[in-house]
């Protein structure tokens, strides 16, 4: 017998298997630390390179953690009728990096393309949670002109884009542009399916698990990174103006809690915002500078 489509699913108790993706990133690994202290079955996907990197970083996980290679969201998506298969719920933070030798086009194609491959999938499979891990940076305009504004962002917030043509954008541009455009992929499908739930985290600061492997680049730091510049010699304020922040162990908590979350009367769909509040970089360089 076929299993029943993701949107006939009803059920609050707890999943069994859980499928990672992005699981080697900052986010990705936490999540996966949590979900195994907590006693959850995962199977994590991983580029080639990073299958065994990953299954080192939980040397503790006691037969919990399957890793299973994963090159391309994208080219790969075949794949993901194996990957699924016993799957209960499904956590979903792999996304594009955007770094300077990364084009507009592959940035769109893994954002666009690869959740779209990911949702066709979950319709023929035993899934019954889904948790899409996106950013605030969805609620900006993706040259981030509004993002010193007045306005009041919350739960209700969208960017005005619908979708770009990436050939027509800068790489940076488009990389925040996707975050609208996925969002309002997985927010379409969630119309038909209650048990889909968006975490959006802002900058993230804190640790990495006990033996992730060490940064070798700055950028890699992630959100750590400015706290970092502002330890430097030559100390300069970082670009990025004015941080709304979160601790990186309580957005991966989220993304656990989101697996048994109540769902909303009436079909409501929830978009969780991630935060601790705003912080100026004095009050950090006040911070950084107390013995305590």
């Amino acid at each position: 017998m076929p299993s029943p489509p993701l949107n006939n699913m009803v059920t609050e108790t707890r999943p069994n298997l859980v499928v990672v993706t992005g699981g080697t990133g900052y986010v990705g690994s936490m999540v996966i630390d949590q979900l195994l202290k907590e006693g959850y079955n995962v199977r994590a996907t991983a580029r080639s390179l990073k299958v065994d990197s990953l299954k080192a970083t939980y040397p503790h996980a006691d037969g919990k953690l399957e890793v299973v290679e994963m090159r391309d969201l994208v080219t790969d998506s075949g794949k993901w009728p194996t990957i699924l298969q016993g799957v209960d719920a499904v956590i979903h933070i792999a996304g594009p990096v955007y770094h300077p030798y990364t084009t507009s086009e592959e940035i769109y194609s893994a954002a666009v393309g690869g959740t779209q491959a990911l949702l066709d999938a979950l319709n023929n499979s035993t899934v019954k949670r889904f948790v899409m891990t996106t950013s605030i940076a969805a609620f900006f305009k993706p040259d981030f002109s509004n993002i010193m504004d007045k306005t009041v962002y919350d739960h209700n917030t969208w960017s005005v884009i619908d979708d770009i043509d990436p050939k027509a954008h800068t790489p940076s541009y488009t990389y925040v542009a996707c975050k609208a455009i996925s969002d309002k992929q997985i927010w379409k499908a969630a119309e038909k399916c209650p048990h889909i739930d968006f975490i959006l985290p802002p900058t993230l600061y804190g640790w990495f698990p006990e033996h992730y492997p060490t940064p070798k680049h700055v950028p890699e730091l992630n959100g750590n990174k400015f706290l970092y510049e502002l330890i430097q010699k030559d100390v300069k304020f970082p670009t990025w103006p004015i941080s709304t922040i979160a601790h990186n162990r309580d957005v991966a908590k989220a993304h656990v809690r989101a697996l048994t979350a109540p769902v909303l009367p009436k079909g409501e769909k929830k978009r969780l915002i991630i935060t601790l509040g705003t912080m100026t970089w004095v009050e950090a360089i006040e911070f950084l500078k107390s013995p305590e």
